[in-house]
């Protein structure tokens, strides 16, 4: 009979030591974790170690996972890179957002014939990219101040800022779809009753709530605070109807613009509620959130689904390709700046599993295209990195 606790030492132990076999050969923890869920959904794997009150548990889990996933995007998006290189980053992230969804949805709807929404998510997940991975390897190679790197985390912020855009419509459309029926009218006035609640919780209660549970010494004080934070702001939002990951999203905004413009400036990574939070959050709950991602994917579909997930990957690499080089020549920068920008923008963050997570949980997509689009993206993580390292290393004067 399967144990709770067994499954979850193989869980976090599987995912520990795949983790360090990827990050030993300079790729992203995120895939080993994965690989461990695929691992522990092999039939006669799973029978051993999950039954259905194990699988509901990780279900929970990976709801707080998400949550808390949210609350670090919002942390990482910064406004004031955003405003500081407007134009050229702007140029670049439209196009290298609007091109890969464009076909992303055209290939889904038209090719393949999937319905509107499912084409929609589609286009979305081959339309998000994560630059963490490549400033990565910027930063090793000393090129974090080149160009090629101001490039980079200049359209990082915008995409940042689009993410935001695609994720708040994506969490809508799951909403308005487990009601049946959304109102427009009340949609508008829940929102616009969200947004005055986001502008007393940044005045009145994150401030003060920040500075209160700053002055307590204990990590397990701070961490209750923010967790409470992140909860509060969560439920808020499920509340009037927005959707609680969006809250999660926002408090994670919040709290980073509080703590950089309070009287005692310091960036979110060294406060130490923060910090707190990040250690039981990366620890735990988001690997195990990882783990559930493989367990979903089922391999038996994937040989009836690879000319959906061949066509996703051309969709994926050629378009972020393509918009990046056109966004970066509008930006008066080289074909060949373009090309390493793109390839350094091609990798997908955690905003892309949430995205199919999210979708697959709500019927919105089938096992099928959710198996395809985490292939779609585990292979392009893997392989992104290594050509840009590749291509970076070729061009010596990149790195100027």
């Amino acid at each position: 009979m399967p144990n709770a606790l067994l499954t979850t030492f193989m869980a976090l132990f599987l995912a520990y030591v795949l983790s360090g076999i990827f990050r030993y050969f300079k790729l992203p923890r995120v895939i080993g974790q994965i690989s461990a869920g695929i691992i522990l959904g092999i039939p006669i794997i799973k029978i051993i170690f999950f039954n259905e009150e194990i699988l509901s548990v990780f279900s929970f889990i990976t709801n707080i996972g998400i949550i808390l996933l949210f609350f670090f995007i919002g942390l990482e998006i910064n406004f004031r890179e955003f405003k500081k290189n407007f134009r050229e980053s702007s140029l670049i992230a439209i196009f290298n957002t609007i091109i890969p969804l464009a076909a992303g949805f055209l290939v889904g709807r038209y090719l393949f014939g999937f319905n509107s929404i499912t084409s929609i998510i589609i286009g979305i997940s081959v339309s998000v990219s994560s630059q963490a991975i490549s400033l990565d390897i910027l930063e090793e190679l000393k090129l974090l101040k080149s160009k090629i790197g101001n490039l980079i985390v200049a359209s990082g912020t915008v995409d940042d800022v689009f993410e935001l855009l695609l994720i708040s419509s994506i969490l809508v459309l799951f909403h308005s779809a487990a009601l049946g029926q959304l109102s427009f009218y009340n949609l508008i006035f829940d929102v616009l009753l969200y947004v005055l609640v986001v502008i007393l919780s940044r005045i009145f209660i994150i401030p003060y709530a920040l500075r209160m549970f700053e002055r307590e010494k204990s990590q397990a004080t701070l961490f209750m605070g923010a967790l409470l934070i992140v909860l509060l702001m969560a439920y808020l939002s499920e509340f009037l109807g927005i959707g609680s990951f969006i809250g999660a999203l926002v408090a994670g905004m919040l709290v980073r613009q509080t703590l950089l413009t309070g009287s005692d400036r310091k960036p979110w990574r060294k406060n130490e509620i923060s910090h707190s939070i990040h250690i039981i959050s990366f620890g735990f709950l988001i690997p195990i959130f990882f783990v559930n991602v493989g367990l979903n994917i089922d391999l038996g579909s994937l040989s009836s689904n690879m000319f959906l997930v061949v066509v996703l990957i051309a969709v994926d690499i050629l378009g972020t390709l393509l918009g990046t080089v056109i966004g970066v020549r509008l930006s008066k920068g080289t074909l060949k700046e373009g090309l390493i920008v793109g390839w350094g923008v091609i990798p997908k963050g955690d905003t892309e599993l949430i995205i199919a997570t999210l979708a697959l949980n709500n019927g919105l997509i089938s096992v099928g295209v959710f198996t395809a689009i985490i292939t779609v993206a585990m292979f392009s993580t893997f392989v992104a990195p290594i050509a840009f390292t590749l291509l970076v290393k070729r061009h010596a004067e990149m790195r100027k």
